[in-house]
């Protein structure tokens, strides 16, 4: 594995590559941008909301260089090479040529069925990668970032009517490109790597042969030049240390890339992202890490026992969090409970108030005039801006919504020099600087060293696109805080239980025997004997797990999970009981006290499937009930 930088320059005018940013007012097309505000925000004179940055799109740049590598490798005739990884031989007389063009299949046109020399360096359109791959692409090549200063200029072009030798009508286009500003050429610098040493010299010679970037190049434009800087390998450095010899860590991770997180439902044109990390992906990149990592992975027994699912770590969900403040390092890293409520007209400044008490108070009423008691103050608007409360969706330690960037893609298919019939879709991604933070628990003790070498890498990327340098991050980690114990969890929300019957002039013999339960992840049931189209919330379960008689309140909501396999190339989806659900159960006659271990190892353990990816994590006596009803 060697790093490099590929230095792209434009000697003659800007670049045009669109698809990554608004189109402004007044053009037909403009080049890709970061953006650095938010465009037209109503305030007076804004007349420049689209300014930002010129990039070159990571995905442009694979694009220029696999062109130029097929052709080099077509023209010296001891090559095979399909087009853009279609799988397909484009030599005359090949039995497949134009049998399904575009289809997703493997690439065997190596001679001794391995891909061709295209597909290993640039990645190919298979589902899934074979035993002893790494990855499905040898290259790893992030966003091109401007070096020095830019201006945006108009680059205007207009149509020509050849039979009255004239102007055609509105014909006339405006396209925004970026130029230099100084006397030397537009020049971009983009960081990647190359994960086989096999591999590098033909990047080299892909690199040289690019000569054309964008579009206009059937009109002399889009000429560039590109070099690649290789750096030598750093002197092996020792991996940083996990905080203790033992006990759970806390990931912080620090997106420097945008990142595509997969939904288990997508559509064929929109494809959404996820706000969190789900705990299969955390592990799958550290996997992948350590199969960069250590030479043989696949018989290392630290690295295996890491990611066994049976014995091995349980890596939990990465969610949104703000800037590190002191008084916010003690607080969960998690999904908001379902009954927590915030401001309709000002969610993320007028603060959040929780109802459980409410709804527990409520169940307790035994009279009409009870229950209006009850309800009067649960109903009540923002205390603020008197307006109406909803349920708050976010997480706890996020302090602005997740923000995100569209982009709008399409595959070319190279025989044509065209898009490709129906492959034109939007994809929307996190934004570089996105702060997530969670939790990885019971590692073993003997492969704390791995965890620690893959964390602490630097080449771990979460999310699709990771050849595309999509994911990528920084990532401190630290000791996981342990919280309160149960027992003085439970005696908290005991006497804030106590304090809301009593405002409500009600009373109750249920104190100390309700274990309130809050999903930490989403909830996949295991329940052997359940009927598949029973609405099966996981409530058995906990019952089970904790003894209990009964569910005396379940506040929660269904969503569709699943997870990408890699390695078959499948999608497997279930139906799943969301995190933030809140389920309280009841203590037929022992109280909470009598079940303190089987609590602390339904929090050890979590309950349900896939545990090993995050899933079934759970929070007893949950501490954000009565912290966010004091403060509402």
């Amino acid at each position: 594995m060697r790093a490099f930088d590929l230095i792209v320059r434009f000697p003659g005018g800007g670049p045009l590559i669109g698809g990554a940013a608004v189109t402004p007012p007044g053009f037909h097309a403009s080049h890709a941008r970061l953006r650095d505000r938010e465009p037209n925000d109503g305030k007076p004179g804004d007349d420049e909301p689209y300014e930002g940055k010129p990039y070159l799109p990571a995905t442009a740049l694979r694009g220029a260089l696999r062109e130029s590598f097929e052709a080099l490798l077509r023209g010296t005739g001891e090559h095979r090479a399909c087009a853009g990884g279609d799988g397909i031989d484009p030599e005359p007389g090949d039995p497949d040529a134009g049998a399904a063009a575009g289809a997703a299949r493997a690439c065997t046109l190596g001679g001794d069925g391995t891909p061709c020399l295209a597909c290993r360096l640039f990645g190919t359109q298979r589902a899934s990668i074979g035993c002893t791959e790494r990855a499905f692409s040898g290259l790893v090549l992030g966003d091109a970032a401007l070096v020095g200063s830019h201006r945006w200029t108009a680059r205007p072009s207009v149509a020509l009517a050849r039979a009255s030798r004239s102007a055609a009508d509105q014909q006339l286009v405006f396209r925004r490109i970026p130029e230099a500003t100084g006397d030397g050429p537009l020049t971009f610098r983009a960081e990647g790597r190359v994960n086989e040493a096999s591999l590098e010299p033909y990047f080299d010679a892909a690199a040289r042969a690019t000569t054309h970037l964008g579009a206009g190049r059937s009109r002399g434009l889009a000429r560039v030049k590109v070099a690649v800087e290789w750096h030598d390998a750093p002197p092996a450095s020792k991996p940083p240390a996990l905080p203790a010899s033992s006990g759970d860590v806390r990931i912080r991770v620090t997106l420097r890339a945008p990142a595509l997180i997969g939904a288990s439902i997508i559509d064929a044109n929109y494809r959404e992202t996820r706000h969190e990390i789900p705990g299969a992906a955390v592990r799958g990149a550290i996997g992948f890490a350590l199969r960069a990592l250590v030479p043989d992975a696949d018989r290392d027994p630290a690295t295996q026992d890491l990611l066994d699912a049976e014995r091995g770590a349980r890596f939990g969900f990465l969610y949104p969090a703000g800037p590190m403040r002191d008084e916010r390092k003690d607080r969960i890293s998690g999904p908001m409970p379902i009954t927590a409520t915030w401001c309709k007209g000002d969610p993320w400044n007028h603060g959040v108030r929780d109802t459980l008490f409410d709804r527990l108070a409520l169940l307790h009423a035994a009279s009409a005039a009870e229950a209006e008691r009850v309800a009067r103050p649960a109903a009540m608007p923002c205390p603020r801006c008197d307006r109406p409360m909803r349920t708050a969706h976010r997480s706890r330690l996020a302090s602005a919504p997740v923000e995100t960037r569209t982009i709008v893609r399409v595959a070319m298919d190279r025989a044509r020099q065209s898009a490709r019939d129906g492959q034109l879709f939007s994809q929307v991604l996190l934004a570089p600087g996105t702060v997530l933070e969670g939790t990885i628990r019971g590692i073993p003790t003997h492969s704390r060293s791995r965890l620690a070498q893959a964390l602490g890498s630097g080449i771990v990327s979460f999310g699709r696109g990771p050849s595309a340098g999509w994911g990528q991050a920084c990532i401190d980690i630290e000791s996981a805080r342990p919280l309160p114990s149960i027992a003085d969890r439970a005696a908290a929300f005991d006497r804030a239980l106590r304090d809301r019957l009593q405002a409500a002039g009600l009373t109750s013999d249920r104190i100390g025997r309700l274990v309130p339960v809050t999903l930490w992840s989403p909830l996949w049931p295991s329940d052997p004997d359940r009927d598949p189209t029973d609405a099966e919330d996981g409530a058995r379960e906990l019952c089970a797990a904790v003894g209990a008689a009964g569910c005396y309140l379940a506040a929660r909501r269904f969503a569709r999970d699943g997870a990408w396999d890699q390695r078959t190339g499948k999608m497997s989806t279930f139906r799943a009981t969301a995190a933030g659900g809140v389920f309280v159960l009841e203590l037929a006659q022992a109280t909470w006290r009598d079940v303190v271990p089987r609590l602390e190892a339904l929090e050890r353990d979590g309950v349900g499937q896939r545990r090993d990816q995050g899933f079934g994590q759970v929070l007893c006596f949950d501490p954000h009930f009565r912290i966010s009803s004091q403060n509402g």
